[in-house]
């Protein structure tokens, strides 16, 4: 790669979640990283800057020296003049299916590398279909799922499979995953994400299902050994002792569980299964109905938009207080199966897991590319576990997250506290 003029640039940098990112890069990069920010509007990009330095005067040196770049994120020539500057691109501007396309492109032609906090599988399955060849040839890194989804069960089961191989050398054949507790708040860019990752899923679902009424859908294969991977919407854990219930984030996380088991040889037919741990089974039917209400509002553009009108969820640049951020938390307990044993996993965070937890995610994931790429990392469009994932599971660890291995389950005690 040719020199660039910055390490990092932080796309998107005037929104929620991109202030919040300038605001941790600012805090914990090395000295002398070369950071810039960007996005379409100047004046809110020098504000959101200005206003950190006056709440972080020893930083303020640090935020004063981050150029701007200004650029439209549906301009393909304004891309690639932000992806020429920079090594690495951290991007933040969503839905990425509407503006994301365009960057991730430029990165693609300008041999940049990137990583976001999307979950619109859809939108990456897009990606890599038409450019991984070349992000590969090109020795590129483009890194999605950066955020709460997916890295605790994305680099978890990365850190059960290496367990697996070189402490009882044996394949990983399948992982249990269960949210034992959380609290954290929402965003309105991640609720329009949502909703704009609904609509494309649902035009998916709806050729799928129209392939299989005609039969030219394909036949799905079986599970080797006849192992039983898949577990109902509401089931009893006997190894949590208590009732576990759909996770709106289950279906992202196994996709990608699975996508990286296969492009790490985890083990022959890999699975990974998630749920959220419950009170009770009337909370389980609670929680369930829940999330799916909420879907349903977001799908439809009259819904969602009663819902911003009596503000009962934010809009895209809004977000939770500072304050409740600092009392979130998550852990997510994991049940490992090898060959032949069966073996525990436990990835926690301390705060907001959908933005303080995020934010770190991200921050490590650009820093981590920036300054610590060797013969580990792999060249494409993949999932953290496959891109970085050594590398990132170590800084992770420094950073006051928990991913653990042990040949126990969680203990009681952990369970009260999650719940």
């Amino acid at each position: 790669m040719a020199p660039r003029k910055y390490d990092i640039v932080i796309w998107g940098a005037s929104g929620f979640t991109g202030s919040h990112l300038v605001e941790y890069l600012a805090l914990n990069a090395p000295a002398g990283t070369r950071i810039a920010i960007g996005g379409r509007c100047r004046d809110r990009i020098t504000s959101v800057r200005d206003k950190l330095a006056a709440k972080h005067p020893d930083a303020a040196i640090s935020l004063e020296s981050m150029d701007i770049l200004v650029g439209d994120s549906l301009s393909a020539e304004d891309m690639r003049a932000v992806a020429a500057q920079t090594r690495v691109v951290a991007s933040t501007v969503g839905p990425y299916a509407v503006y994301g396309e365009q960057l991730v492109r430029a990165c693609v032609e300008e041999t940049t590398d990137y990583c976001d906090i999307t979950a619109e599988v859809p939108w990456i399955r897009d990606m890599h279909r038409e450019l991984n060849e070349k992000a590969v040839r090109g020795n590129v890194h483009i890194v999605p799922l950066c955020g709460f989804d997916c890295i605790p069960a994305d680099l978890g089961c990365l850190m059960l499979s290496q367990y697996a191989r070189e402490e009882l050398g044996q394949q990983l054949l399948h992982v249990k995953g269960s949210i034992t507790g959380i609290r954290g708040g929402v965003s309105g860019g991640t609720l329009a994400t949502l909703a704009n990752q609904l609509g494309i899923e649902a035009r998916r679902m709806w050729k799928r299902w129209r392939a299989k009424i005609s039969g030219d859908a394909p036949r799905r294969a079986q599970e080797p050994n006849g192992r039983e991977t898949s577990r109902a919407m509401i089931h009893y854990d006997r190894t949590l002792g208590r009732w576990q219930s759909f996770w709106v984030m289950s279906i992202i996380n196994q996709m990608t569980a699975k996508w990286a088991g296969r492009e790490l040889s985890y083990g022959p037919s890999f699975s990974y299964a998630e749920s959220m741990t419950s009170y009770n089974l009337p909370h389980a039917v609670g929680q369930a109905l829940g999330f799916f209400g909420l879907g349903l509002f977001m799908f439809f553009g009259i819904t969602r938009n009663l819902l911003y009108a009596l503000r009962a969820i934010p809009r895209p640049g809004e977000g939770p207080s500072e304050k409740f951020m600092k009392t979130g938390f998550f852990s997510l307990h994991l049940e490992a199966f090898s060959e032949s044993e069966v073996f525990y996993g436990k990835v926690s965070g301390s705060s907001d897991p959908g933005y303080s937890e995020t934010i770190k995610y991200l921050g490590e994931s650009a820093l981590c590319l920036a300054f610590d790429r060797d013969a580990s990392f792999r060249p494409g469009i993949y999932p953290p576990s496959v891109a970085i994932g050594t590398k990132l599971l170590a800084r992770l660890r420094t950073k006051n997250c928990q991913f653990d291995v042990a040949r126990m389950p969680i203990s009681a005690v952990d369970q009260k506290k999650a719940a």
